[in-house]
Protein backbone atom coordinates (compact mmCIF):
# COMPACT_ATOMS: atom_id res chain seq x y z
CA UNK A 1 0.00 0.00 0.00
CA UNK A 2 3.11 2.38 0.64
CA UNK A 3 3.78 2.39 -2.82
CA UNK A 4 0.33 2.58 -4.49
CA UNK A 5 0.40 5.74 -1.60
CA UNK A 6 3.59 7.57 -3.31
CA UNK A 7 1.44 7.23 -6.67
CA UNK A 8 -1.32 8.70 -5.28
CA UNK A 9 0.34 11.81 -3.83
CA UNK A 10 2.58 12.11 -6.98
CA UNK A 11 -0.56 12.36 -8.71
CA UNK A 12 -2.20 15.29 -6.28
CA UNK A 13 0.81 16.70 -6.21
CA UNK A 14 1.01 17.03 -10.22
CA UNK A 15 -2.27 18.67 -10.43
CA UNK A 16 -1.30 21.01 -8.03
CA UNK A 17 1.67 21.80 -9.72
CA UNK A 18 -0.07 21.92 -12.99
CA UNK A 19 -2.80 24.18 -12.09
CA UNK A 20 0.47 26.33 -10.22
CA UNK A 21 -1.29 25.94 -6.31
CA UNK A 22 1.51 28.19 -4.52
CA UNK A 23 -0.98 28.19 -1.25
CA UNK A 24 -0.49 25.90 1.82
CA UNK A 25 -3.96 24.38 0.63
CA UNK A 26 -6.26 24.49 -1.78
CA UNK A 27 -7.64 27.96 -1.44
CA UNK A 28 -9.77 28.33 -4.99
CA UNK A 29 -11.15 24.38 -5.69
CA UNK A 30 -13.85 25.53 -7.44
CA UNK A 31 -11.98 27.36 -10.22
CA UNK A 32 -9.56 24.12 -10.15
CA UNK A 33 -11.92 22.04 -11.31
CA UNK A 34 -13.39 24.50 -13.91
CA UNK A 35 -9.41 24.24 -14.95
CA UNK A 36 -9.19 20.66 -15.29
CA UNK A 37 -12.25 21.05 -17.89
CA UNK A 38 -14.90 18.90 -15.03
CA UNK A 39 -18.44 20.29 -14.79
CA UNK A 40 -18.49 21.70 -11.05
CA UNK A 41 -22.11 21.71 -9.77
CA UNK A 42 -22.78 22.70 -6.41
CA UNK A 43 -26.47 21.56 -5.31
CA UNK A 44 -28.36 22.15 -1.54
CA UNK A 45 -29.60 17.96 -1.26
CA UNK A 46 -29.56 18.11 2.38
CA UNK A 47 -27.53 17.22 5.39
CA UNK A 48 -26.78 13.66 5.90
CA UNK A 49 -27.95 12.41 2.52
CA UNK A 50 -25.35 12.02 0.09
CA UNK A 51 -21.55 14.25 0.49
CA UNK A 52 -21.29 13.89 -3.73
CA UNK A 53 -21.07 11.96 -6.80
CA UNK A 54 -19.23 12.00 -9.87
CA UNK A 55 -20.08 10.64 -13.29
CA UNK A 56 -19.56 10.89 -17.03
CA UNK A 57 -21.96 12.63 -19.34
CA UNK A 58 -21.67 11.93 -22.62
CA UNK A 59 -17.78 11.92 -22.62
CA UNK A 60 -17.63 14.67 -20.07
CA UNK A 61 -16.89 14.32 -16.51
CA UNK A 62 -19.01 15.81 -14.37
CA UNK A 63 -18.82 16.27 -10.12
CA UNK A 64 -21.63 17.12 -8.17
CA UNK A 65 -21.56 18.38 -4.36
CA UNK A 66 -23.75 18.28 -1.64
CA UNK A 67 -23.68 22.26 -1.07
CA UNK A 68 -25.74 21.59 2.44
CA UNK A 69 -23.05 20.21 4.25
CA UNK A 70 -20.11 22.42 6.02
CA UNK A 71 -18.00 23.96 3.35
CA UNK A 72 -14.76 22.27 4.47
CA UNK A 73 -16.41 18.97 4.07
CA UNK A 74 -17.41 19.91 1.08
CA UNK A 75 -14.13 20.97 -0.14
CA UNK A 76 -13.16 17.37 0.54
CA UNK A 77 -15.46 16.02 -1.19
CA UNK A 78 -14.81 17.57 -4.49
CA UNK A 79 -11.02 16.73 -3.79
CA UNK A 80 -12.24 13.25 -3.31
CA UNK A 81 -14.43 13.54 -6.82
CA UNK A 82 -11.33 14.68 -8.72
CA UNK A 83 -9.75 11.62 -7.14
CA UNK A 84 -13.03 9.22 -8.71
CA UNK A 85 -12.15 11.65 -11.63
CA UNK A 86 -8.59 10.71 -11.78
CA UNK A 87 -8.27 7.28 -11.49
CA UNK A 88 -11.86 5.86 -11.76
CA UNK A 89 -13.29 7.49 -14.68
CA UNK A 90 -13.20 7.53 -17.99
CA UNK A 91 -14.97 9.77 -20.86
CA UNK A 92 -15.94 6.51 -23.30
CA UNK A 93 -17.74 5.04 -20.54
CA UNK A 94 -20.84 6.14 -18.92
CA UNK A 95 -20.43 5.24 -14.85
CA UNK A 96 -21.48 7.06 -11.57
CA UNK A 97 -20.03 6.80 -8.43
CA UNK A 98 -21.95 7.88 -5.34
CA UNK A 99 -19.97 8.83 -2.19
CA UNK A 100 -22.77 8.73 0.63
CA UNK A 101 -20.47 9.18 2.97
CA UNK A 102 -16.64 10.13 2.88
CA UNK A 103 -13.94 10.08 5.63
CA UNK A 104 -15.00 6.75 7.15
CA UNK A 105 -12.89 3.30 7.58
CA UNK A 106 -13.84 1.80 3.65
CA UNK A 107 -12.59 -1.02 2.84
CA UNK A 108 -13.38 -0.59 -0.83
CA UNK A 109 -10.12 0.31 -2.34
CA UNK A 110 -11.28 2.65 -4.59
CA UNK A 111 -12.78 5.09 -1.90
CA UNK A 112 -9.81 4.41 -0.07
CA UNK A 113 -8.03 5.71 -2.75
CA UNK A 114 -9.78 9.14 -3.39
CA UNK A 115 -9.90 9.81 0.11
CA UNK A 116 -5.82 9.54 0.36
CA UNK A 117 -5.60 11.46 -2.96
CA UNK A 118 -7.75 14.22 -1.18
CA UNK A 119 -5.80 14.51 2.13
CA UNK A 120 -2.65 14.53 0.12
CA UNK A 121 -4.55 16.86 -2.50
CA UNK A 122 -5.44 19.47 -0.22
CA UNK A 123 -2.75 18.82 3.12
CA UNK A 124 0.64 18.21 1.27
CA UNK A 125 3.28 16.64 3.67
CA UNK A 126 5.68 19.23 2.68
CA UNK A 127 3.51 22.05 3.20
CA UNK A 128 2.04 21.12 6.47
CA UNK A 129 5.71 20.36 7.74
CA UNK A 130 6.94 23.87 6.41
CA UNK A 131 4.15 25.97 8.17
CA UNK A 132 3.83 24.23 11.53
CA UNK A 133 8.04 25.50 11.49
CA UNK A 134 7.75 28.79 10.33
CA UNK A 135 4.36 30.07 10.50
CA UNK A 136 3.34 28.21 13.95
CA UNK A 137 6.85 28.42 14.71
CA UNK A 138 6.25 24.94 17.14
CA UNK A 139 6.88 21.69 17.72
CA UNK A 140 4.24 19.04 16.24
CA UNK A 141 4.15 17.70 19.88
CA UNK A 142 3.23 21.39 21.34
CA UNK A 143 0.44 21.73 18.93
CA UNK A 144 -2.89 22.90 20.47
CA UNK A 145 -6.46 23.26 19.23
CA UNK A 146 -6.28 27.04 18.21
CA UNK A 147 -3.32 25.84 16.03
CA UNK A 148 -5.24 23.19 14.61
CA UNK A 149 -8.27 26.50 13.66
CA UNK A 150 -5.60 28.32 12.17
CA UNK A 151 -4.28 25.76 10.21
CA UNK A 152 -7.87 25.53 8.67
CA UNK A 153 -8.24 28.69 7.48
CA UNK A 154 -4.90 27.87 5.49
CA UNK A 155 -5.44 24.58 3.82
CA UNK A 156 -9.62 25.21 3.97
CA UNK A 157 -9.96 21.93 5.84
CA UNK A 158 -12.08 20.39 8.59
CA UNK A 159 -10.58 19.96 11.96
CA UNK A 160 -10.77 16.16 11.73
CA UNK A 161 -9.08 15.99 8.42
CA UNK A 162 -6.15 18.32 9.80
CA UNK A 163 -5.29 16.06 13.30
CA UNK A 164 -6.01 12.57 11.35
CA UNK A 165 -3.42 13.87 8.84
CA UNK A 166 -1.06 14.87 11.48
CA UNK A 167 -1.13 11.72 13.12
CA UNK A 168 -1.04 9.22 10.29
CA UNK A 169 2.32 11.51 9.29
CA UNK A 170 3.45 10.87 12.26
CA UNK A 171 3.89 14.09 13.36
CA UNK A 172 2.19 13.68 16.49
CA UNK A 173 0.79 10.71 18.64
CA UNK A 174 -2.59 9.62 19.32
CA UNK A 175 -2.51 10.62 23.37
CA UNK A 176 -1.92 14.13 21.22
CA UNK A 177 -4.42 13.44 18.84
CA UNK A 178 -7.10 12.91 21.18
CA UNK A 179 -6.21 15.78 23.11
CA UNK A 180 -6.90 17.79 20.25
CA UNK A 181 -10.30 16.55 19.65
CA UNK A 182 -11.38 16.59 23.55
CA UNK A 183 -10.31 20.54 23.22
CA UNK A 184 -12.29 21.04 19.96
CA UNK A 185 -15.47 18.78 21.34
CA UNK A 186 -15.36 20.67 25.05
CA UNK A 187 -14.94 24.21 23.08
CA UNK A 188 -16.85 23.86 19.73
CA UNK A 189 -15.50 24.48 16.94
CA UNK A 190 -17.54 27.85 16.57
CA UNK A 191 -15.93 29.04 19.54
CA UNK A 192 -12.87 28.40 18.64
CA UNK A 193 -13.36 30.35 15.66
CA UNK A 194 -14.29 33.05 17.37
CA UNK A 195 -11.79 33.40 19.95
CA UNK A 196 -9.37 33.98 17.32
CA UNK A 197 -11.84 36.57 15.70
CA UNK A 198 -11.77 34.67 12.36
CA UNK A 199 -14.47 33.97 9.51
CA UNK A 200 -16.10 30.63 10.16
CA UNK A 201 -17.35 30.11 6.61
CA UNK A 202 -15.43 26.82 6.80
CA UNK A 203 -18.40 25.75 9.29
CA UNK A 204 -21.28 26.76 7.62
CA UNK A 205 -22.82 24.94 4.66
CA UNK A 206 -22.85 27.16 1.48
CA UNK A 207 -25.99 26.08 0.90
CA UNK A 208 -26.03 27.28 -2.70
CA UNK A 209 -27.05 26.00 -5.86
CA UNK A 210 -24.35 26.60 -8.64
CA UNK A 211 -24.16 24.61 -11.98
CA UNK A 212 -21.77 26.32 -14.46
CA UNK A 213 -23.12 27.66 -18.02
CA UNK A 214 -21.29 25.83 -20.09
CA UNK A 215 -23.30 22.68 -18.77
CA UNK A 216 -26.55 23.93 -19.78
CA UNK A 217 -25.09 25.08 -23.05
CA UNK A 218 -23.20 21.84 -23.38
CA UNK A 219 -26.60 19.64 -22.76
CA UNK A 220 -28.88 21.91 -25.01
CA UNK A 221 -26.52 22.12 -27.92
CA UNK A 222 -25.89 18.07 -27.94
CA UNK A 223 -29.76 17.78 -27.91
CA UNK A 224 -30.43 20.36 -30.40
CA UNK A 225 -28.08 18.78 -33.13
CA UNK A 226 -29.53 15.57 -32.74
CA UNK A 227 -26.04 14.08 -30.57
CA UNK A 228 -28.37 12.69 -27.23
CA UNK A 229 -31.52 11.49 -27.40
CA UNK A 230 -34.45 12.81 -25.48
CA UNK A 231 -34.42 10.53 -22.27
CA UNK A 232 -30.64 11.49 -22.20
CA UNK A 233 -31.53 15.04 -22.09
CA UNK A 234 -33.66 14.91 -19.59
CA UNK A 235 -31.67 12.82 -17.61
CA UNK A 236 -28.59 15.41 -17.68
CA UNK A 237 -31.10 18.33 -16.36
CA UNK A 238 -32.32 16.09 -14.13
CA UNK A 239 -28.99 15.41 -12.71
CA UNK A 240 -28.70 19.60 -11.27
CA UNK A 241 -32.14 19.41 -9.86
CA UNK A 242 -34.48 20.56 -12.46
CA UNK A 243 -38.02 18.99 -12.45
CA UNK A 244 -38.39 17.82 -15.89
CA UNK A 245 -41.90 16.74 -15.60
CA UNK A 246 -43.11 19.57 -17.95
CA UNK A 247 -40.16 18.33 -20.37
CA UNK A 248 -41.65 15.35 -20.90
CA UNK A 249 -45.19 16.81 -21.55
CA UNK A 250 -43.83 18.88 -24.09
CA UNK A 251 -41.53 16.23 -25.83
CA UNK A 252 -42.53 15.97 -29.02
CA UNK A 253 -42.63 19.76 -29.49
CA UNK A 254 -39.49 19.65 -28.33
CA UNK A 255 -38.24 16.96 -30.75
CA UNK A 256 -39.79 19.27 -33.70
CA UNK A 257 -38.64 22.86 -32.51
CA UNK A 258 -36.23 23.24 -29.83
CA UNK A 259 -36.53 26.83 -28.67
CA UNK A 260 -33.34 27.06 -26.24
CA UNK A 261 -34.01 30.96 -24.70
CA UNK A 262 -37.69 30.07 -24.45
CA UNK A 263 -37.13 26.83 -22.34
CA UNK A 264 -34.28 28.44 -20.15
CA UNK A 265 -36.85 30.93 -19.24
CA UNK A 266 -39.06 28.21 -18.34
CA UNK A 267 -36.65 27.29 -15.63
Amino acid sequence: MERRKLEIERAALDIRNRFKIESYGVSDIFSIVDKMDIYLIRIPLGKDTICGFSTVFDGKKVIVSNSSEILSREIFTIAHEIGHCEFDLDVDEQKIIIDADINTNTENFIEKRADYFAVAFLLPEDQIRYYIKYELEKDPTDIRALDVIRMQIEFNSSFAAIVIRLYELDFIKTELKNRLFEERDSATSRKLFEAMNLNDDLIRPAGILKVPNKYYEYVFSNYENGYIVFDKFKEALELVGFNTDQLAVNRTRLDEDVDLDELLEGF
